[in-house]
Order: structure tokens, then sequence, then C-alpha cells
């Protein structure tokens, strides 16, 4: 999880073994350790988020440089993915600092 991302980085390689769908528009982001990040929005089907599955999320889809991989590694996180916040609220979910695990929120309820 990277509370500095926006949207959700996929290494290029995850994305089309599990069949993104490339929307054609390209995107740049520097990651909360500062590094740019440039790649193709996607759609992926679903997204599993601590047990909440989203529906067609956005992610956007690069091939992460050794040195990224090497620091998701180093703070012993999957090396193939970058969760952003917005895909994390979208989920239900909030960074705990305090733990550096996700927490549960309670949505509100809709209207009738």
């Amino acid at each position: 999880m990277d509370t500095g991302a926006a949207m959700t980085v996929v290494d290029g390689e995850v994305a089309d073994a599990v069949g993104v769908m490339y929307t054609g528009r390209r995107r740049m982001l520097i990651s909360a350790t500062g590094h740019r990040l440039e790649g193709e929005v996607a759609i992926v089907r679903e997204l599993n988020i601590e047990g909440e599955v989203l529906d067609y999320e956005k992610v956007l889809a690069v091939k992460l440089a050794e040195e990224v991989k090497k620091t998701l590694r180093g703070l012993d996180a999957d090396d193939s993915i970058i969760v952003g916040i917005t895909t994390i609220e979208l989920a239900g979910f909030i960074p705990d600092t305090s733990t550096g695990r996700l927490r549960k929120i309670e949505k509100f309820p809709s209207k009738p």
C-alpha cells in the first residue's frame, strides 16, 4: 500500500497475465518513494483487497524498475503491485499508520 499513490500500480507482466483491458491512455505518477512510474491506464475485471472485491477497477500498468521492486521487497510487500489510496478507500478501508495494516471502516448507509 502506498498512501502517496492515488491509483493502484500493477507491473505490466502481471497486468498482461490477468488479462486487463488497456484504455490507450498513458499516465505518469510519482510514488511516495519518489520513483517515476509511467504506463498505460487499464481496467482490471476484479481486484480483491482484503476480501473486498472491486469490479472494473482502473490501474496503471507499468514496467516496474528493479529498484522499485527492491524497495517493495524491503518493505515486505508484494513487488508487483502498489495499491493506491483511492483503491483502498473504495474497498472500505483506511491505512492504520500505528499498525501498518488496513483497517475496515463502516460505510454510510445509502438513502432509500
